[in-house]
């Protein structure tokens, strides 16, 4: 019987296959605006607009009180192009798919799992709030469980939570919570597969491509310098002149100014977290201005703070004035699905090749394009594999970062 050769077709559905079955974070987030970009023959570089649901304030009482609706919306940006590169010959092409899988796409695709699950890890840096320690891997439960208290905090529902953090964090806290009461079934699948499984209101998981976060140098005394300060900047002074003082992705607070929910406005009790969008080195005098968020909203529908930031009053970096700088600390992300949006594209396949092919998964939405030429000189097949995909933050809040 002749052999018969491995189509496109089938590289691709294997490969696809593989990618899906690797990734961590972004089986994790909504996916909901595909849909839109296949519409609409989306390309690398294109974007689309999406509108948030407007908020409101309501009224009591019988007197109408209209509201100027103020929309707001963020972009998705298609931008993201991860892929990888093979050559092989004839004779492997007449090897069963099993074979061919364990030889050339278990690693390849491996690969290219891990670099988008990366993508979305790095995107601890849109995220405001956070819990834990610098430097530290939480030894109890107490850090996770107030990962919780800040999602329910900022009005998040209860479903759909996950918690992905490092191998190292994983291990400590199954092995801290060990002693403690749990269902027999709980305790035994975590000592058959060494993960948490579902635990302390998340659906946890382990991620190698966790970020470690260097914090800025820091120094000095850190102050608001102004009151009523609002928008996406801080001006602040009380810094020793240094470069490099705070590092994008730095998280702080300022005195005075509590998180409120969303709904209710209440204020939480515990002082906004911002995120530092931008690196900022304090002057010769000691004073910076720090660009953060979410912007200081004062009023309004999208009011986030109980208060404007006191004058003179204290600004702490990851809980403190100066104690972490230049720490290193791993980012862990607990977040509701809604957190960030993703979108994966179908490529476009390209003519007068040897041959092309795409696959699409039907669960997931995710997108492989496997295009394969050949090169005369050397007799082999010359094959890539793409997969084409953006992701955007929509709400900061619905993330908190569990640091260690």
């Amino acid at each position: 019987m002749a052999n018969v050769l491995l189509s496109d077709s089938i590289i691709a559905k294997e490969s696809l296959m593989i990618v899906e079955n690797n990734l961590t974070v972004t089986k994790r987030i909504n996916r909901r605006y595909e849909a839109k970009f296949a519409q609409e023959g989306k390309k690398i570089g294109d974007t689309l607009s999406i509108r948030y649901p407007v908020r409101v304030q309501g009224r009591q009482g019988e007197e109408m009180n209209e509201e100027d609706i103020e929309e707001q919306s963020v972009n998705l940006v298609i931008d993201q192009l991860e892929g990888q590169d093979l050559s092989f010959s004839n004779v492997d092409l007449t090897l069963k798919i099993e074979d061919f899988r364990r030889r050339y796409l278990d690693t390849s695709c491996a690969f290219i799992a891990n670099r988008i699950d990366r993508f979305f890890c790095t995107r601890y840096l849109d995220v405001p709030n956070f819990q834990g320690t610098p430097g530290t891997v939480p030894t109890s439960s107490q850090t996770y469980l107030n990962v919780g208290v800040t999602l329910s905090d900022y009005g998040v529902p209860p479903g759909d939570r996950y918690l992905v953090i490092s191998p190292q964090m994983q291990a400590t806290i199954i092995n801290a919570l060990q002693g403690l009461f749990q269902a027999a079934g709980s305790i035994a699948e975590q000592y058959r597969t060494g993960q948490m499984g579902y635990a302390l209101g998340f659906d946890w998981a382990y991620n190698q491509n966790i970020r470690s976060h260097t914090v800025g140098a820091l120094g000095g005394t850190p102050l608001v310098n102004g009151a009523a300060q609002s928008g996406a900047s801080l001006i602040t002074d009380g810094w020793t002149a240094t470069t490099g003082a705070v590092a994008a992705g730095d998280i702080i607070d300022a005195a005075g100014a509590n998180g409120v929910n969303p709904m209710s406005k209440d204020s939480t009790g515990n002082l906004r977290q911002y995120t530092v969008t931008q690196a900022g080195t304090a002057n010769g005098s000691g004073q910076m201005t720090i660009q953060i968020s979410p912007s200081i909203v004062l009023s309004g529908a999208y009011q986030n703070v109980s208060a404007a930031p006191t004058n003179d009053g204290a600004i702490r970096i990851f809980g403190h004035a100066s104690t972490y700088a230049s720490t290193a600390t791993r980012q862990g992300l607990g977040f509701h699905k809604e957190w960030f949006t993703a979108a994966f594209v179908d490529l476009e396949l390209p003519q007068g090749m040897e041959m092309s092919a795409r696959a699409k998964s039907n669960q997931l939405g995710i997108a492989i394009r496997i295009v394969k030429g050949y090169d005369i000189r050397k007799n082999k097949h010359l094959c890539r594999l793409d997969v084409l995909f953006g992701g955007k933050q929509m709400y900061g809040d619905f993330c908190s970062r569990a640091v260690s």
